[in-house]
């Protein structure tokens, strides 16, 4: 290409990106072909005499979140902006945000399953009403207790299926038994048996993570005791997810609790397509690097200081 004068070449770019004007309008405009045209303007921006500028208070989490879908090869990141937040307005802010993507999403899947916690209450409580009969929505395991029913899987799965017009199942079960005996003998259950497959089967998989000093949903439950939480260090434990305790390499450790829980484990869960979680709270950084680093999420809502701890020594 003939060198072209700077002053022609800017007279180009602002015709472009400031005058709004086709690269073929510029063409017959300056008597050259639409090809030169288009040479010009990519020389314009690789030279530095045109440089795009993004005007928008979200740039930051936008580059967070294509950061991290990029190095954990994510469907999708959503990265919520804190600062000058307290955590419930995180809490709530994150949460709307959950839900308004899961509204987005929800008409690709006929099968949706829940997991259980204080997360998911949050994104089902903010989810808008809207009209998916055609789906099936299913707990991905059995309930905790009488106590904060409002956080269990049941429960859960039966408040989204109303707030989407959708069918309900539920697993009449608890989640955790006090021998791999009952659990094997409640797990043969035709009924129980049923809705364990069934959440085999879904193809979106809602679900809530914790790291292991953190989980105290299940020990004001009484589902974890001192000793319990102690043999899962012993274990290397960093996080749960489906009550099932996982180490850094996203394997479930080899512990009492683990062999005692009704509900799919982590290597069924490992199986769905899709896979989503909303998550805060700095602390569960570990947990949720190991269950992306193993493939146990594909879809996440989280934080932005909880995405720069993710990124690493880039942050």
């Amino acid at each position: 290409m003939e060198k072209i004068a700077e002053n022609e070449i800017v007279k180009i770019a602002t015709m472009y990106y400031e005058e709004g004007m086709t690269q073929s309008e510029i063409a017959r405009k300056r008597g050259v072909s639409r090809s030169l045209i288009s040479k010009i303007i990519v020389e314009a921006k690789r030279d530095g005499i045109v440089e795009i500028v993004i005007n928008s208070s979200s740039v930051y989490t936008a580059k967070l979140e294509r950061e991290l879908e990029e190095k954990y090869q994510l469907k999708n990141a959503i990265v919520i902006d804190t600062f000058n937040l307290n955590k419930d307005e995180i809490k709530k802010i994150a949460s709307q945000q959950a839900g308004l993507y899961l509204k987005k999403i929800a008409p690709r899947y006929k099968k949706i399953g829940l997991s259980w916690g204080n997360s998911l209450r949050g994104l089902v409580d903010s989810f808008p009403y809207t009209n998916h009969q055609e789906a099936t929505i299913l707990p991905l395991i059995g309930g905790l207790s009488d106590d904060y029913f409002d956080i269990q899987s049941n429960q859960l799965s039966y408040d989204l299926a109303r707030k989407m017009r959708a069918k309900a199942k539920y697993l009449y079960s608890p989640a955790l038994v006090s021998n791999p005996l009952i659990r094997e003998e409640l797990s043969n259950n035709n009924a129980i048996q049923s809705i364990l497959e069934a959440g085999k089967e879904v193809d979106l998989a809602l679900i809530g993570i914790s790291s292991l000093d953190q989980e105290s949903n299940m020990r004001r439950l009484g589902f974890l005791s001192e000793e319990d939480a102690t043999e899962l260090k012993g274990h290397n434990a960093v996080g749960v997810i489906n009550s099932r305790f996982f180490n850094q390499e996203g394997k479930e450790v080899d512990s009492e609790i683990n062999k005692n829980v009704i509900g799919l484990n982590l290597e069924e869960l490992r199986k769905i397509p899709a896979i989503m979680t909303v998550v805060y709270g700095d602390q569960k950084v570990e947990a949720i690097r190991a269950a992306l680093e193993s493939e146990l999420l594909n879809i996440i809502v989280t934080t932005d200081t909880i995405t720069e701890g993710l990124l690493g020594e880039e942050y």
